[in-house]
């Protein structure tokens, strides 16, 4: 949020960080995902050393000594660790490279990170499935059944959607955006 988006995300090679969502995600908001070598611990020192540092010196400050935190929400939190990061992390010198993270980030000309427009933004954090769409026009997504254009059928389609409203299911072909998907009813003939 305050610097935009990174050019690169490292992480290990665990489910969560190879799945397709994740890749889909740092797509759309064109980030370079980047796994360590499998079995190639000494990859990962520098994000375990900076879990050390938060733990060492950031949660000793919200965690009293019962082990117990006054925080009272994820916001109170975030603005937390928002303060000690930018107050205190990025202004302590690296013992090793002689400078502050803030220093070196702003020398190597990454201080202009973009910021993705906030619909970019709700669209890479939308969920993505792909579907074939019937001779019927349909595609069915979690047990239920939904009409797209008819011009998709026999088409491989990008469904996109909250997991929390079904209802809403937007279809993009081929990365351009066909629509909505409208909720399947089946309606009795009488003859």
């Amino acid at each position: 949020k305050t610097h935009g988006c990174p050019r690169n995300l490292y992480c290990d090679n665990g489910s969560a960080y190879s799945s397709h969502q994740l890749a889909w995600s740092a797509a759309v908001l064109g980030i370079r995902l980047v796994h360590s070598k499998p079995g190639k611990p000494q990859g990962r020192g520098k994000i375990e050393r900076w879990n050390r540092t938060v733990r060492d010196q950031f949660l000793v400050e919200v965690i009293d000594a019962g082990g117990d935190s006054a925080v009272q929400s994820l916001a109170e939190l975030n603005r937390l660790f928002t303060a000690w990061c930018h107050q205190q992390y990025h202004r302590c010198v690296h013992t090793e490279t002689g400078a502050t993270p803030a220093g070196r980030y702003h020398a190597d000309g990454r201080g202009a990170a973009s910021r993705p427009d906030p619909a970019v933004l709700r669209r890479a954090f939308l969920w993505r499935e792909q579907r074939r769409v019937t001779a019927f026009a349909t595609v069915s997504l979690h047990g239920n059944r939904y009409q797209v254009d008819a011009a998709l059928v026999g088409r491989v389609v990008d469904l996109l959607f909250t997991p929390f409203d079904l209802t809403v299911i937007e279809v993009e072909y081929q990365g351009r955006a066909m629509g909505r998907a409208a909720p399947h009813t089946i309606d009795r003939h009488v003859h």
